[in-house]
C-alpha cells in the first residue's frame, strides 16, 4: 500500500486547508506534479472505500508528539470536505478522537 512519512513541525502549516483539500480531491496519490501530502493518502482512501466497496485500514504509528493524532485528524478533515456525509463524518471523527487518551494509555503501559 502506500506510505506517507510525516514529521510534526511543531507549528502550524497552511497546507492543510481548502484550497489543498482542491488541489489533492479525485488525483492520483502518484501524480509526479504533487507533492507527497497527507491529503494525497486521504483521497486515495476515500476513493477505493467510495468506487470499489472496499474497506480502508490507515496505520499511523510513531512516538509520542510524533504528529499520530494530528495526522487522523487531517485524514478525518480531508474524507469530511470531500464527502456528502460530512456531518456522519465529523461524529465518526470525535468518536475516534476521544479514544485516543485510551490508546496512549495502552502505548505508555
Amino acid at each position: 500500500g502506500n506510505v506517507v512519512i510525516a514529521v510534526n513541525p511543531f507549528r502550524n502549516l497552511d497546507i492543510y486547508n481548502d484550497e489543498y483539500i482542491r488541489k489533492y480531491n479525485g488525483r492520483s496519490a502518484f501524480d509526479p506534479k504533487l507533492q507527497p501530502h497527507i491529503f494525497a493518502l486521504s483521497d486515495n482512501v476515500y476513493n477505493d472505500m467510495k468506487y470499489r466497496g472496499r474497506d480502508q485500514v490507515v496505520i499511523i504509528s510513531g512516538e509520542s508528539g510524533s504528529g499520530k493524532t494530528e495526522s487522523s485528524k487531517r485524514i478525518m478533515q480531508y474524507v469530511a470536505a470531500v464527502s456528502s456525509n460530512a456531518e456522519k463524518v465529523e461524529v465518526i471523527k470525535k468518536r475516534l478522537l476521544n479514544t485516543n487518551p485510551v490508546l496512549e494509555a495502552f502505548g505508555n503501559a
